[in-house]
């Protein structure tokens, strides 16, 4: 997905956000502005907007000495999804379909947690957004996905963000792990899920977890190792979370699209409206 317009303001805001975490100095959260703003200006516009993230970690991180300011919040809602996971869990009744149906909702609904398309989510959100998920028409067809990993060997999953890796879990245990690899990010950037996330989640105690090997909120093939370059290219099954992975992906046959619709930009690409439950197919872009 190229950059668009609309995607500036909100880069701008979300350096703002991690310059204050970052640092309480205000002359020097101004500086980490000036510095971002700047290399805002010079962004070649047909990349994808997570790319330009990498630019504004390394900026307020060469500034402040600070690499991972969303740290504390990270820990903050892997905190509250395990805190909800009982209850969440418990929501999972009836048939192996159903279950399957509930566990898919509850998965996009943890995507709610992204603080680079929000500054503030809250638990008062977070559970709203649960019984939006739960009760709402999804966009996309459920059934045609379950059918889609029951028929695949090798799945290539690529998590998103901490805490939301917790409702992804949900999901994972209405599916066979044993073909499937879960991959998170090769380090911190925003509050995306790296290898401790996962291992606070649980995570790697049901499925096979690797690192793509690149520091970037979303996914692109051509950053990423070796090994998850190869896993990437064995797959003939990739369920590719958040709108991260969803703004550096091309649309293809292997690939099911999963997230929650929070960016108007994002939205109008989909062919989805702002808010919906998102599942999209494989399949060219419309």
């Amino acid at each position: 997905m190229k950059m668009d317009n609309a995607c500036f303001p909100c880069l701008a805001r979300g350096a703002y956000d991690i310059a204050c975490l970052a640092t309480s100095d205000r002359e020097l959260q101004l500086k980490i502005l000036q510095k971002v703003l700047s290399g805002l200006a010079c962004l070649d516009p047909d990349r994808p907007p997570p790319l330009a993230a990498v630019m504004i970690r390394k900026t307020a991180g060469e500034l402040t000495g600070v690499w991972d300011p969303y740290k504390s919040l990270k820990e903050k809602y892997n905190a509250l999804a395990l805190d909800l996971y009982p209850w969440l869990s418990s929501l999972k009744r009836g048939t192996e379909e159903d279950r399957f149906d509930t566990g898919v909702r509850l998965a996009i609904a943890g995507n709610i947690i992204d603080f680079g398309s929000a500054s503030a989510v809250g638990r008062d959100k977070l559970m709203a957004t649960i019984t939006h998920a739960l009760e709402s028409r999804v966009h996309g067809s459920v059934d045609g996905f379950r059918k889609a990993v029951e028929n695949a060997d090798r799945i290539l999953w690529l998590g998103d963000n901490a805490g939301e890796i917790v409702f992804d879990k949900l999901l994972l245990e209405e599916m066979d792990c044993s073909k499937i690899t879960y991959a998170i990010r090769g380090g911190a950037i925003q509050n995306d899920a790296t290898m401790d996330d996962a291992v606070v989640a649980g995570l790697t105690e049901v499925v096979r977890v690797i690192d793509s090997g690149a520091v970037i909120p979303g996914t692109l093939p051509e950053y990423c190792s070796k090994d998850f370059v190869a896993a990437f290219n064995r797959a003939d099954l990739i369920i590719s979370k958040g709108q991260g992975n969803f703004e550096t992906l091309d649309r293809d046959s292997r690939t099911f699209f999963l997230f929650k619709a929070k960016c108007a930009v994002v939205a109008s690409q989909a062919g989805c409206n702002l808010g919906d439950v998102v599942i999209l197919e494989p399949g060219p872009l419309a």
